[in-house]
């Protein structure tokens, strides 16, 4: 961003947010600091919103879910075995790079690409799902594969607003398959087929394109608005060396600067700052694990997004 020095100054003293909030602001509460909104679209309350990208897009759907809004993504479900917890986290997605491929497979038929055998018996582990490990029958991976599928067809096809949460840019890539993982493949195939498998830390570069062509592909056959946040949720365990937690500060400053860029050159694409709400409460933010962002934070971020999204 460039402007004229004198056309800056003007347009910032008329900013009345151009001040960094003190503990007296009306953006400062309950020891967070919410910034001002301004969204270029609504939310319809009769219309549906398609949620896709890490944990935190579930807890996205629950407040939707609350506030009357249709949420596709919310219903689906995986028996307790495939899902503990939640029936629908196996739908996470973390990277940007499986997020594209969930888009793109909407409607289309199958294949077994991905499918890395977990035992002798013909069960298999599918790592382009959030499966945590879990394996199924090779009949049982390609089923659900298609039902997710399904998923993405027919709730895109109803679905007036995308919300995507990016999570983080460690991946890991199957040359072969030539897919994006949203899971580390077994060890014993990293072991034997190693030149196979490919650990990335994504750049900003990879990153872009692959967004550029997730908005495209989410707005080609309708006028559909996206809302595209970044993750609070820290990186777990990093591949790239080092200390997890500087790891993770690259990693979320990355997906910011790319969330900024995509929302800035595609008029039907809004940034929400979620990332920016929780860090401003530091760790008091999270549970004990320091990972997980503490359920009655995810609430007042999610209604604050509410508050200026949905339709009266």
């Amino acid at each position: 961003m460039r402007q004229e020095g004198s056309l800056a100054f003007r347009t910032t003293l008329r900013n009345k947010m151009r001040k960094y909030p003190d503990r007296n602001d009306s953006r400062f509460r309950n020891d967070l600091i919410l910034p001002s909104i301004n969204p270029s679209f609504g939310i319809a309350r009769d219309s549906a919103v398609f949620t896709i990208g890490s944990c935190f897009a579930r807890e996205v759907e629950d407040a939707l879910l609350t506030a009357g809004v249709r949420v596709p993504t919310a219903h689906f479900a995986a028996p307790h075995d495939e899902a503990p917890g939640r029936p629908n986290r196996i739908l996470n997605q973390y990277n940007p790079g499986t997020m594209l491929q969930c888009v793109l497979a909407a409607g289309q038929a199958v294949d077994e690409r991905a499918l890395y055998p977990a035992s002798d018996d013909g069960m298999v582990l599918d790592s382009l799902l959030a499966t945590g490990n879990r394996p199924v029958s090779r009949e049982r991976a390609l089923e659900r594969r298609g039902q997710i599928n399904t998923l993405y067809r027919d709730g895109l096809a109803e679905s007036d607003t995308v919300v995507i949460t990016l999570g983080l840019i460690e991946a890991w890539y199957d040359w072969e398959a030539e897919l994006y993982l949203n899971e580390v493949p077994p060890r014993p195939m990293l072991d034997r087929f190693g030149a196979r498998f490919e650990f990335r830390r994504m750049g900003l570069e990879e990153c872009r394109d692959i967004m550029e062509r997730m908005v495209n592909a989410l707005t080609a056959d309708r006028k559909r608005h996206i809302v595209l946040t970044v993750s609070p949720v820290p990186l777990q365990v990093t591949f790239a060396g080092g200390d997890a937690v500087v790891a993770n500060a690259y990693s979320k400053a990355l997906l910011r600067v790319l969330a900024e860029q995509i929302a800035e050159d595609h008029a039907s694409v809004d940034y929400f700052p979620s990332y920016e709400i929780v860090t401003t409460a530091g760790l008091r933010a999270f549970g004990e694990d320091n990972v997980h962002v503490r359920p009655v934070v995810v609430q007042q971020i999610v209604s604050h997004m509410l508050e200026h999204y949905l339709e009266a």
